[in-house]
This record gives structure tokens, sequence and C-alpha cells, in this order.
């Protein structure tokens, strides 16, 4: 449509071609979408607080396509989770995670600093830097800076989280906790390398869940805690065991073969294993690649799938009700 080539006032809208019509069309949107609105603002649904969090967020999530890969709430469906070869067990544990808890899982920092960068890593920017074990990775989307602020903003609010978020002060180990903690992490029991990577490529390959080094910077203690209770509260579906601990009077303690070390311990023995992954060191996962010996077979092992088998313990009141909450 070019107005130096043509005299419009021999012209009438009918008489001007398709590719002017739409060029026409296009300009005249332009212009008044330039201009303020007519309407005044109580037409306009303007919500404070963590609803216009959640407004907000919803507009960079569709902008992006985010759905696409990953489930924001349980009904929601990804278009991943519809191809064929994601169907089989197999193809199902190459999904990317869901995010439904996202804000209650991860830290507000660690968050902003994957979303700028997901292969948390300057040399390596091809590569997953959670899930590395992933056929699909997550891609760099250059966001800018205020859409970071904004997702970080809309998961937290999604989760009922406040902002800011303070990382609540953990009790160090005892000498004695630490050993307890690494017996259990390392019993027939609850053989948590299997499944996780471990830094290590040929174990690496088969695994199904991030490295343990990462829960320290990544992951909220709460949510760990409950997550080591009752996962498929959280991620129904999910390949981590539920029932490995059961509630004992005021505490919680493994529900399995406790290690002799145990004996006499009265503390809560989630919360140990809790403080334990936030304490985790590269020399510490070391030795417990070391101590587990040849348990690392990253294929399912028989006690894995004893736990699935297993029934959830009876009283699991005041852990439905803290996850209704935060959730």
């Amino acid at each position: 449509f070019e107005p130096q080539d043509a005299n419009l006032k021999q012209w009438t809208p009918k008489e001007l071609p398709p590719e002017a019509s739409q060029q026409v069309r296009a300009l005249t949107t332009f212009l008044m979408g330039s201009v303020s609105s007519q309407y005044p603002e109580r037409y306009f649904y303007l919500p404070p607080g963590q609803k216009k969090d959640m407004q907000e967020g919803w507009w960079i999530v569709k902008k992006y396509n985010c759905m696409g890969c990953h489930q924001f709430t349980l009904d929601q469906e990804s278009v991943l989770m519809t191809l064929p070869v994601y169907q089989t067990p197999d193809g199902k544990g190459q999904l990317p995670p869901r995010l439904v808890t996202e804000g209650a899982r991860v830290g507000p920092e660690w968050l902003a600093r994957f979303l700028a960068n997901p292969a948390l890593s300057e040399k390596e920017p091809d590569r997953d830097g959670v899930r590395g074990y992933l056929k699909v990775r997550m891609p760099t989307f250059n966001f800018s800076p205020i859409e970071i602020q904004k997702l970080v903003r809309f998961f937290q609010a999604l989760s009922a989280q406040p902002i800011p978020y303070i990382p609540p002060r953990l009790e160090p180990l005892t000498t004695q906790e630490t050993a307890m903690a690494r017996a259990l992490f390392t019993s027939k029991g609850a053989p948590c390398l299997k499944c996780h990577a471990i830094g290590v490529p040929a174990h690496d390959k088969y695994a199904s869940a991030p490295n343990f080094l990462l829960a320290q910077d990544r992951l909220k203690p709460d949510w760990v805690t409950h997550w080591i209770l009752d996962p498929a509260m959280i991620d129904p579906g999910t390949a981590m065991p539920s029932g490995l601990f059961k509630e004992a009077q005021d505490h919680w303690v493994f529900n399995g073969p406790t290690p002799p070390i145990f004996k006499g311990y009265e503390g809560d023995q989630a919360n140990l294993l809790m403080r334990y992954l936030f304490e985790l060191t590269p020399a510490e996962q070391q030795r417990l690649i070391q101590m587990s010996g040849g348990s690392l077979n990253p294929a399912p092992s028989k006690a894995s799938s004893e736990w699935r088998a297993k029934p959830q313990p009876k009283s699991r009141r005041a852990l439905v009700g803290t996850l209704l909450q935060a959730h």
C-alpha cells in the first residue's frame, strides 16, 4: 500500500487490492491500539498482590508456549504428553517436570538464575543444568530481566509463597547424626543413589532424578520434607516411592529396616535426612558412592518396587493439612 504511487481520492475501500486492504487494516489496528482506552479503569480486571503476579505471569507463559512442555495445573495436559514417544513407561520418565508446585519447591534466586541460563553453565550452554538425562532440554529464551522477575513472582504466587522468601535456619547435624543419615542413605531399604544423578556419566545416562548436590542451592527445606514423606501427593505418578516414612507419636521414622546406629535416637528421621541433603558436599557424595559399592546399578531395585506397592501410612492428617495450605 503505497500512497505516493496512487491517487487515493479515486479509490474506494472496495476497490483496493487484497494486499492493500490487509495493510490498511493492520495500520488502522496499530494506530487504534496506540491510544489510551476510552473505558475507565473500573472496567478492567486489575487485581492486586499475588493475583496480579499470576495474571502477569500467565501472559509470559502463553507468550513462550511453556505449556507445550510443562504442566502448570494437574488438569492441564502438555503437548509433549500427547505424543506417541511419551506413552510408554520409559517415555513418561523423559517428560519435562511438572511445575504445579514450582514456587514451593525452588528458591526464587535460584529460579531467576535458571530462567536466565537453563544450562547453569557458561562453558556448556547446550546442556540441561538440572536434568541432564532428559532428551529434551529447557530452551534459552533470553528472557528480559522484567520477564524473569514476573515469572519468579508468578511461581511464588501459584504456590502461595511469601515474597521475599527468607530461608529457614536449619539445625546443623552432629557427627552422630551425619553418620546416621549416611547409613540410612546407603541402606538397602532406601537406595537413594540408584535413581539420582551422581556426576558419573556411565550412571547418569540411566538416572531419572537430579543430582542431590543441587538441593542446597535449589530447593526449599519445607518442600523437601513434604516430598520425602509423600511424593505422590505432590506429583501423582512420580517414580519416587511413597511410604518411606511412617508417623510414630509426634515424629516420623523410617518405615523399614533401620540401621543399628539409629538405636536410641528419638528425633525426626525425615527431618534428619532433609538436613543431611542441605549439608551434602561433593566429598560427602563421593563417600556415599563408595559406601554404596555395587548398589549404584541404575536399574529399579527390588526395595524400591516394594515401597511403591506398600499402602500409605494411615496417620497423615498433619502432612495433608500442611500440603493443602502450602499448595
